[in-house]
């Protein structure tokens, strides 16, 4: 007859006017080394959570002051080269968010140049679309760079001649819309000239316009911005019969 496995019964002993009894879980391997029994403070098992990460490397759980399992988004080539990823969950509109207000998923699509747009809408605070109906209301406001308005007179310019109205763009600004006034009682050609860089002393030129008998007046627009330390040019040249005095303003916006 085989031999037979039998188990002892663990019997109780009294401990005050209870009777217990008391298990101690330790490391099996070696289990009266330092630090190997389960510690219990508040009538909590306190246990470390363990597991392999994405390079199969032991790694500890860590948990937020809330108690949540913490998840790293952002990518570290050291540390976190497989981030975590989750959709994003809006709320309802409600005067008091929480967990069972988050309801709703926001939507994308795919744009051009390979990235992905989030579908995003303007609505007003009731959530209703601006329309012909609901118009989007549009205010002015102070211009966000120091406007230029530079006048300039040239006094008695000689028969064929010129004269420069220069205005140098301020350090660290550019300059944008660009308009030129110009103006002669007498016929005469208004150059715009941009200088090709800073102190570079060369230009090109952007338009030129010549006044007549019946308008006397000229304007310049220029889009493009102008960058700093650059000048603005305006060649004035008199060609009437006689000499005549010119006028001219420099106009825009230093950002």
């Amino acid at each position: 007859m085989a031999d037979y496995d039998s188990g002892l019964p663990i019997r109780s002993e009294a401990d005050g006017t209870d009777e217990r009894v008391l298990t101690k879980i330790q490391d099996g391997d070696s289990p009266g080394g330092a630090n190997e029994t389960m510690a219990v403070s508040e009538k909590k098992a306190h246990v470390r959570i363990h597991g392999k990460d994405s390079d199969s490397v032991d790694q500890e759980a860590l948990l937020s002051q809330e108690g949540h399992v913490q998840s790293n988004g952002d990518y570290d080539a050291t540390n976190n080269k497989r981030p975590s990823s989750q959709g994003l969950i809006a709320s309802d509109r409600n005067a008091s968010p929480s967990e069972s207000t988050m309801n709703l998923r926001p939507t994308a699509v795919a744009g051009n140049d390979d990235k992905v747009a989030q579908d995003v809408a303007i609505s007003d605070s009731s959530g209703n679309r601006f329309d012909e109906n609901n118009p989007l209301p549009v205010y002015n406001t102070a211009n966000p760079g120091d406007e230029i308005n530079d006048y300039d007179q040239a006094v008695a310019i000689a028969k064929d001649a010129s004269d420069n109205h220069d205005y140098t763009i301020a350090a660290t600004t550019e300059f944008r819309s660009l308009k030129v006034h110009a103006s002669a009682s007498g016929k005469a050609r208004f150059e715009l000239q941009i200088e090709t860089g800073v102190a570079a002393g060369t230009y090109d030129t952007a338009m030129v316009k010549f006044n007549s008998t019946s308008n006397n007046n000229v304007e310049f627009e220029y889009a493009p911005a102008i960058q700093t330390g650059r000048i603005v040019r305006l060649v004035r040249t008199n060609l009437d019969n006689q000499a005549q005095d010119l006028y001219s303003q420099i106009m825009g916006i230093e950002v």
